[in-house]
């Protein structure tokens, strides 16, 4: 019983809170992507080439971001590219598992269309985890761990945009339902 007090509103709201926190901290923040991009005159991370990249291109990017770039990466974007994916993994899993909720009064779990959000932030974690590898041992080639970060950076974007399709569509019906509700009980 104790689960099920987990999926209400105000935890949505918290969640969403702490994920608009997160993104302005490694988006925004004196010590997140915007001052990489200074840093390096232009340069992003691997991580925003959402439609994945070569070998190749990811030594490329590794290169453009020139030693400061990498360095700051490593000791900055790295440590909060771990809860960030937590927090939008959070946030679409209680966003999606409350629009199930309110779709299907009786459905028993609820939580599967949520795992969605929770499966981009894993594959998140496993390409954070290929690109420390990659940070770590340049200029060392490992190319095999670079197709491997560029699969996972192509699995989270899929399930990023999976689930706030989902969201966008759920909230949709749950706005049609209820317009209708409201338009049988005035007849």
């Amino acid at each position: 019983m104790r689960i099920k007090s987990f999926f209400y509103l105000r935890n949505l709201i918290v969640s969403f809170v702490l994920f608009i926190c997160m993104y302005f901290l490694i988006n925004h923040s004196p010590f997140g992507v915007d001052k990489l991009v200074e840093i390096t005159g232009g340069h992003g991370i691997l991580d925003m080439e959402m439609g994945g990249y070569s070998a190749d291109r990811a030594y490329e990017i590794l290169e453009a971001l020139g030693e400061e770039g990498r360095a700051f990466n490593m000791k900055y974007i790295v440590p909060l590219d771990f809860p960030f994916p937590l927090s939008y993994g959070l946030f679409y899993f209680m966003t999606l598992t409350l629009i199930m909720k309110n779709i299907r009064k009786r459905a028993k779990r609820p939580w599967i269309a949520g795992s969605i959000g929770l499966a981009a932030a894993l594959f998140d974690w496993l390409e954070n985890i290929m690109i420390i590898n990659l940070l770590r041992n340049y200029p060392q080639r490992l190319d095999g761990v670079a197709k491997i970060a560029s699969v996972l950076t192509q699995l989270k974007t899929l399930f990023l945009i999976i689930s706030t399709l989902l969201v966008i569509v759920g909230l949709l019906f749950l706005m049609i339902k209820r317009f209708y509700r409201k338009k049988e009980g005035v007849l």
